[in-house]
């Protein structure tokens, strides 16, 4: 019996259901694809499959990626940085949250080292861009799989080169942050501890911790009471 599809995928692959591995093999690496144009992605999706991974679900929205990877938990969430709903940098930066097991690659057309170091800033693993071939992306998703981060090799030097110079910047040290870090960082200026922001910002209180931990990470310092400093200085809190 066929395992219906999720509501949120709109491609039917032949293979859908992952074949039963033979002994001494690996099972299919489960696989969540976005991108804007569906055309891209039922064919990315049909080459993937057909080199032996498990696509779960293809979307073409922000929303629809973030809904099926929490769903399914694939292993490789390879989706576009700019979706038919907008940047993908939020839905990279809600999985490195939220499900920690899930790596994001980016496969775009967008090139610019900003827009790069955004996403690897925001969680990304590995960031491609559309003029690879699929034997790279196979590559690709194989060296993510073992820990690996992935860049393009004609947009490293220029991405490193970036985040160095962003990283010297102090006109704006909340600038790497995701909507969802400012609100943590702006419940954290309240004074509200690890309950209390999970309960404001609903969401599990290790989901919380997580995103502060993140954040902490991101201001490069090692406290709360550092974060809400840095937070004043960059005139995020409110008078």
């Amino acid at each position: 019996m066929t395992t219906p599809m999720s509501p949120w995928s709109t491609l039917q692959l032949p293979n859908q259901a992952p074949p039963d591995p033979q002994e001494g093999t690996d099972p299919p690496t489960p696989l969540v694809l976005g991108d804007g144009h569906r055309l891209l992605l039922d064919a990315l999706a049909l080459a993937l499959a057909d080199r032996g991974f498990h696509v779960r679900a293809t979307a073409t929205t922000c929303a629809e990626v973030l809904r099926t990877a929490l769903e399914f938990q694939p292993a490789v969430c390879l989706t576009e940085l700019h979706l038919a709903d907008g940047s993908a940098l939020d839905l990279i930066g809600r999985l490195h949250a939220e499900a920690r097991a899930v790596r994001v690659l980016v496969l775009s057309t967008d090139a610019e080292p900003a827009s790069v170091a955004a996403a690897i800033e925001a969680g990304a693993v590995g960031y491609l861009t559309k003029d690879q071939s699929i034997d790279a992306i196979e590559q690709a998703l194989g060296r993510i799989l073992h820990g690996e981060l992935v860049l393009t090799p004609a947009l490293s030097r220029d991405t490193l080169r970036h985040l160095r110079r962003e990283r010297t910047e102090q006109d704006d040290p909340l600038r790497w942050l995701t909507q969802r870090e400012r609100q943590v960082l702006e419940r954290l200026t309240e004074g509200d501890g690890t309950a209390e922001m999970a309960r404001v910002l609903g969401m599990a209180s290790n989901t919380a911790r997580t995103h502060v931990q993140n954040v902490l990470d991101k201001l490069g310092v090692h406290s709360r009471l550092e974060a809400v400093a840095m937070a004043h200085k960059a005139g995020l809190v409110r008078q």
